[in-house]
């Protein structure tokens, strides 16, 4: 196996487009104007193997080039990445796509604020979930409230049995 230095290898990696997230490559040139500051790096992976040149296309500036990486450089690069850190809850929930909040998504029962549309409690909110439901309040912030209240009282009265 052919040596390459970590810079040289990211390089490769750049050309073709992988990285730590992104395994799979989806290019593989790498354009360099002829003062490019990786030319040098760039011409050793070519005598190395790692990579091959050629002019760049006319719509290019006169002396550009462009490198690609070899079968062999390829393995270098994929086998140079990192492994890939382990998701977190939330990356797991985008991930999922199920059309849920997060909280539900966790098993969180999310109160629900229910509005009162008929007499005596038209005009007025409550909150409501599994665990308790508040009382009929004129604010948001009254149900809110006496939501908590409920699911106090209904904590107290489960730990008591």
């Amino acid at each position: 196996m052919t040596k390459a230095t970590q810079h040289q290898i990211g390089l490769m990696q750049h050309a073709l487009g992988i990285n730590e997230r992104h395994r799979e490559p989806y290019r593989n040139y790498f354009l360099a104007s002829s003062g490019h500051s990786d030319n040098a790096d760039l011409e050793s992976l070519v005598s190395a193997g790692l990579m091959t040149s050629r002019a760049a296309p006319s719509f290019c500036a006169e002396n550009d080039v462009v490198y690609h990486v070899t079968d062999a450089g390829q393995e270098i690069a994929i086998a140079a990445l990192p492994e890939p850190k382990k998701r977190t809850r939330y990356q797991e929930y985008l991930a999922a796509d199920y059309g849920y909040s997060f909280a539900e998504w966790l098993g969180i029962d999310v109160p629900k604020i229910e509005y009162g549309s008929w007499y005596p409690n038209d005009g007025k909110f409550r909150m409501v979930s599994h665990r308790a439901a508040g009382e009929w309040c004129d604010t948001h912030k009254a149900a809110k409230a006496s939501y908590k209240r409920a699911l106090s009282a209904s904590k107290e009265l489960r730990e008591a049995v």
